[in-house]
C-alpha cells in the first residue's frame, strides 16, 4: 500500500513540475484531485500525526511517502507546519521551528533515492527531537 501511495505522489510531482505525463492518466488524476481538493492536506496531517504521535512500529511506512507528498503539495506541508506550531507554547514553537528547519536542510527538490534516504534520516531525527517536547 505504501508503494502505491508513493507512486501516486511521485506521478503528481513529476507530471506537474516537469510536464512529463500520459495525458489521459493526468486528466484522470486532476479529476480525482478536483473531487477531493483537500486530499493532500488531509494526507499530510495524517502522516505527520502518525509520525509524531503514533507508535514507532510503522515509522517506515509513514516516512517513505512523506517526501513525495511534500513535493507534490508544498502548501499542504506549510499549512500543517503552521497548524502544529499554533498548537504549541511559545517556547515549543521556537523548538519546533528549529526542528522543521533542520528537517529540510540539505534536502533537494527531487525524488532521487539518495535524496529520499537523506530525508528519511532527517525525518527520524526530527521525530526523536520533537517527541521530547511536543504537547497534544
Amino acid at each position: 500500500m505504501v508503494a502505491i501511495f508513493e507512486n501516486y505522489l511521485s506521478f503528481h510531482f513529476v507530471a506537474c513540475h516537469f510536464n512529463v505525463f500520459d495525458h489521459y492518466a493526468f486528466y484522470q488524476h486532476i479529476q480525482h484531485l478536483n473531487a477531493q481538493p483537500d486530499l493532500f492536506s488531509r494526507l499530510t496531517a495524517t502522516l505527520f500525526n502518525l509520525l509524531l504521535f503514533g507508535s514507532a512500529q510503522n515509522n517506515w511506512a509513514v516516512m517513505r511517502p512523506l517526501l513525495s507528498l511534500m513535493m507534490a503539495s508544498e502548501q499542504s506541508f506549510t499549512s500543517y507546519k503552521e497548524y502544529l506550531m499554533s498548537t504549541q507554547s511559545p517556547e515549543n514553537q521556537g523548538l519546533l521551528n528549529e526542528a522543521f528547519g533542520k528537517l529540510l536542510q540539505d534536502v533537494n527538490r527531487n525524488l532521487e533515492s539518495t535524496n529520499r534516504d537523506r530525508f528519511v534520516q532527517k525525518l527520524t531525527a526530527f521525530r526523536v527531537a520533537t517527541r521530547s517536547f511536543l504537547t497534544l
